[in-house]
């Protein structure tokens, strides 16, 4: 069995995690040259904008190595809501999670599949509202959005190291404990015995424990 703080890199009760940045989760790229404009949201409190293309997550080889070294290849917008992402860490630093809450889902106003929006939902709902099934769904997107990105019979190695890979061992993360909470042992050991295949790079079952987690709530 894996150890459980390869697959979490966090303690619980501690909000640290594999980047230890508090936030309970990596953070996304940063865009060159700095935030550039400021935020996204419109001045005097105006109407979200309508959702952006989602541009999805590809699968990339890494160079060097036997080639058997991938990592995830997140959509551009991860880094045009980038400031929006940033407000809503901090809202929730400042011990505020609702006014997080409201930030976080605004950036997915402008960038859908953006895992570190996701995992962040997840980590207010189970950490800061104690909804242990509202965060199934934060972090099961999550985890699905990296799925689709996985070939049929995929046997490559996922490094958890690297950055671009974080957000998804983070959501296995949350989901485990999630089904920790909600009494689902058999769906938690699944999801560690996924996260071993990926980083030994043995082929693995990644349709991940029943498909349940489905899209987040709204709430």
């Amino acid at each position: 069995m894996i150890d459980r703080t390869q697959v979490q890199g966090r303690t619980k009760g501690q909000g640290a995690t594999m980047s230890d940045q508090g936030a309970g989760e990596s953070r996304p790229p940063k865009r060159p040259g700095g935030p550039g404009q400021g935020s996204h949201k419109p001045a005097g409190g105006g109407p979200s904008p309508g959702p952006k293309r989602r541009g999805g997550l590809r699968l990339k080889r890494l160079m060097g190595g036997e080639g058997q070294d991938f990592e995830l290849d997140h959509p551009k917008c991860v880094v045009e809501m980038e400031l929006d992402y940033e407000e809503g860490i901090e809202c929730r630093k400042a011990g505020d999670p609702e006014a997080a809450r409201d930030a976080l889902r605004y950036a997915l106003q402008g960038c859908g599949d953006n895992m570190w929006v996701h995992v962040a939902l997840g980590r207010i709902a189970l950490e800061d509202f104690n909804d242990a099934t509202l965060a199934r769904g934060h972090f099961g997107y999550a985890f699905e959005l990296a799925e689709r990105a996985f070939p049929p019979g995929f046997h490559g190695c996922l490094p958890q190291h690297r950055d671009a890979n974080r957000p998804f061992y983070d959501a296995i993360d949350g989901l485990i404990e999630c089904y920790e909470a909600l009494s689902l042992p058999n769906e938690a050991q699944s999801l560690r015995n996924i996260a071993e295949a990926l980083i030994a790079g043995r082929r693995s079952r990644l349709s991940g424990p029943s498909r349940g987690p489905g899209k987040p709530k709204k709430n």
